[in-house]
């Protein structure tokens, strides 16, 4: 005798929820083939009013045609019950009340009732399912999954499409006729043997992992998804990478083998959940009591059925608020469903809700967990706006900083920085940071390829590396001081790429606590290090397109200065010359008249007692002649150093001995009662141009001794101390006349006091030129008739 199956569980609310409003249909019926209940569902699929279907024979919905064949296998069934799927490999169809026939997929199950076994029968309407068979063929090539077609006795590929030529290596020509041990398809060659077995016991396999070899021998892994077909009264096969879940439902009821309702109840994956309503004395909705759960259920409140089932909803999701109530309200008034999406924070998760009413006082929900839905919604719409105020940036310096505080926010980091890749010492240095003190920066403001800290690694590597816990990896330990230092204990590293090629940086992030690391995060992390990588290569180009303009304009500021100074120097010379011919004309002309004359009168004075007058005009005639030599000497200085052909020549010498030979060389250019006092300080060997510094000096104790009167004491102070000299030449002169102070180093300029006092004017231009080649400087104080002083500076070196 056959041992009848369980009967419905005693608590029969909740499964006569799940049978009204099952989605497929759902007939039972006894073993004389009479129908003893249908579902909702089965009477609008077969076109029957409400209770319509009890009692009549199960025959008014099978096709005339087929009635006593069916008769058949009914009482086959019956002899042994067992959950099957009915017509396996063939073509279902059924009748409904207006004659017209649809095709359907059949489960069947059964339960005992009382001392009868009563058949289940669920019933699905496969009409588009055909009618998507028939387009199959049209889509197939155009696919982007990987498709075959074989043969299911022979193995032999009857079609194939491009993706899985793609796939597979191999070109379509060289697939068809063959099977895959002989194209050697397979990695493991008993592998096809495995999936004939599970097809032939399943009727189907979805997502089953495998590797495949290619035509070049390498391995591939792909997920494949086969099932049987017929095509013309001949068996086939289909294999794909799509998943397929469609019958998962029908399976589950199948595979469980329990009570006519617990088979659906249990199988899927959202919580199910039944709840009496609780309402106050003014009949106001209050709270709701659990009086069913599924084991979905379970897993999301952490907490066994006993610890749920017959609890208050406040207890464990706190006090209902007024949008549920509004929806409670209605769905009991109405009995149509209505749908919510709520986070819970009991759980922390969110849910997509949907609430129907079965009854007074009765509510049914179904949640489906969306967390991450709604987390990677958020988190895309996170990138987006975040990629959008990138790039409204124009500075590096505000743009490194938005990246760095993006990507603490995505990875919910307490520091960060970033650092930038310099090829010349192949190095990472930090170029924006949050959170770190000093001390940490100046440890790493270098990072090598060579360091085992998670920067070193990833940029070695070239791949993002998370470090959970530097206490537990060995590679840190030389770096575990100064991270406890810093207050960190878990790390993670991005690499930068410049089109994805060439290093271009760094992204760490850092905790202060141990972390495991989540995938998602860490894809995260790695999309938005894309979106950054494109903004600092743009902001590099910007700012190298800026660089390139400021220098071109600065080339173009400076030859227009250049071009400006040419014109002014052509203009300056164009004075000189006009003054030095005005100049040259009177200052030549004076002592060569000086030296006619005093020829004249010594021709004159040969008397033996005209010997004195005879001296007085040679010595005039000498007098003339040094003068002549003076301002030709000038007028050679002058242009040999605008035209910049005098050369500087260093060498070591005694400046003090220097400085005393030109106070001997001036006593003969001396005044009545003139002297001159020199005081010299400081080391005595220098390293300088001698020759340069002799003019300099000569021409300034010249100038003291000219502009000085008789008996007037004339200093000359040199001080030689940290590697500086300081020269003061004093006078106490006619000085300069202080509104011409400002011109006494231009070229040909003379101060109006300077009366008949010989002079080209050149010699203070002459002299800053000099001091201008030893590096030096030169200034001056000088208050009219009381005297000037010169003070020279330049490096002894």
């Amino acid at each position: 005798m056959v041992e009848p199956q369980r009967t419905v569980p005693e608590n029969g609310a909740a499964f006569e929820s799940l049978f009204l409003h099952a989605t497929i249909g759902i007939v039972m019926v006894n073993s004389k083939g009479v129908i003893q209940l249908s579902n909702p569902c089965a009477e609008k699929l077969f076109g029957y009013d409400k209770d319509e279907l009890n009692g009549q024979p199960l025959g008014i919905l099978v096709p005339e045609h087929l009635r006593d064949i069916h008769a058949v296998h009914h009482a086959g069934y019956f002899a042994h019950p067992h959950a099957r799927l009915m017509g396996a490999g063939l073509e279902l169809f059924a009748r409904k009340k207006n004659g017209e026939l649809f095709p359907v997929e059949i489960s069947l199950s059964n339960f005992a009732d009382k001392e009868n076994i009563v058949a289940v029968a669920f019933i699905t309407d496969i009409s588009r399912e055909k009618e998507a068979r028939e387009k199959f063929f049209k889509i197939f090539h155009a696919s982007p999954a990987g498709i075959t077609l074989s043969e299911m006795d022979t193995g032999k590929i009857i079609d194939v499409n491009k993706c899985f030529c793609d796939i597979a290596g191999f070109p379509f020509e060289e697939l068809i006729g063959k099977t895959s041990p002989e194209l050697n398809l397979f990695a493991d060659p008993g592998e096809r043997g495995s999936l004939m077995q599970k097809i032939s016991v399943n009727k189907s396999i979805s997502n089953y992992e495998v590797a495949l070899k290619t035509k070049k021998s390498t391995i591939v892994w792909i997920s494949v998804s086969a099932e049987p077909v017929e095509i013309n009264g001949k068996k086939y096969l289909i294999t794909t990478s799509i998943d397929i879940t469609e019958k998962k439902v029908s399976e589950e009821i199948l595979r469980q083998r329990e009570e006519r309702y617990r088979l659906i109840f249990n199988g899927i994956d959202e919580s199910f959940v039944l709840q009496e309503i609780i309402r106050n004395d003014a009949d106001e909705i209050v709270d709701l009591r659990f009086q069913e759960i599924n084991p979905a259920t379970e897993t999301l409140f952490g907490k066994t059925r006993d610890k749920i089932i017959g609890h208050m909803r406040s207890e464990l999701l706190g006090p209902l608020d007024t949008e549920l109530i509004g929806i409670i309200g209605r769905v009991e008034k109405t009995k149509e469903s209505e749908h919510r999406r709520e986070f819970m924070t009991s759980v922390g998760k969110w849910f997509d809700r949907t609430f129907y009413s079965p009854g007074p006082d009765q509510l049914i929900t179904i949640n489906k967990d969306v967390t991450e839905n709604v987390q990677e919604e958020q988190a895309m719409t996170f990138l987006a706006e975040a990629e959008e105020r990138l790039w409204k940036m124009n500075t590096m310096k505000e743009g490194l900083e938005e990246i760095l505080a993006t990507s603490m926010q995505l990875m919910e980091a307490d520091f960060g920085n970033i650092q930038f890749f310099f090829p010349e010492t192949n190095t990472l240095h930090i170029v924006a940071h949050k959170g770190f003190e000093k001390e940490f920066l100046d440890f790493f403001q270098e990072v090598s390829g060579e360091d085992n800290t998670a920067c070193g690694r990833a940029f070695r590597e070239r791949k993002q590396i998370v470090i959970s816990d530097t206490y537990k990896e060995p590679s840190f330990r030389p770096f575990l001081e100064i991270a406890e230092k810093a207050g960190f204990r878990a790390v993670e590293s991005t690499p930068l790429y410049e089109n994805n090629e060439a290093p271009l940086g760094m992204i760490s992030t850092h905790f202060r606590t141990p972390r495991k690391f989540n995938l998602l995060s860490l894809s995260r992390m790695e999309l938005y290090a894309r979106k950054a990588e494109s903004f600092i290569v743009r902001l590099q180009n910007y700012e190298a397109l800026q660089q390139m303009n400021f220098e071109l304009e600065n080339r173009i500021k400076e030859r227009t200065r250049e071009l400006v100074r040419s014109l002014e120097h052509e203009k300056e010379l164009n004075e000189s010359k006009s003054k030095f011919v005005s100049f040259a004309s009177h200052e030549f002309r004076t002592p060569l008249s000086v030296i006619l004359s005093s020829i004249y009168f010594v021709e004159k004075y040969q008397e033996p007692h005209q010997d004195d007058k005879r001296k007085k005009h040679i010595e005039r005639i000498k007098d003339s002649v040094k003068n002549l030599t003076g301002l030709l000497e000038d007028f050679l200085s002058l242009e040999k150093l605008e035209q910049g052909r005098i050369e500087t020549l260093i060498e070591v010498f005694d400046l003090e001995n220097l400085c005393e030979q030109l106070t001997d060389e001036m006593i003969a250019m001396m005044k009545k009662g003139q002297q001159i006092k020199l005081s010299y300080h400081g080391e005595h060997v220098i390293r300088q141009d001698k020759k340069t510094l002799r003019n300099i000096l000569l021409n300034l104790l010249s100038n003291a001794v000219k502009y000085s009167p008789e008996n007037k004491e004339i200093g000359f102070k040199c001080v030689s101390e940290n590697e500086t000299v300081i020269i003061d030449i004093q006078d106490n002169g006619i000085g300069i006349p202080e509104v011409e102070q400002k011109n006494i180093f231009s070229k040909f300029f003379r101060a109006a006091n300077t009366g008949g006092i010989q002079g080209t004017g050149l010699g203070l231009n002459i002299v800053k030129k000099y001091v201008e080649l030893i590096d030096g400087s030169i200034g001056f104080t000088s208050v009219q008739n009381e005297g000037t002083t010169f003070t020279l500076e330049f490096p002894r070196k």
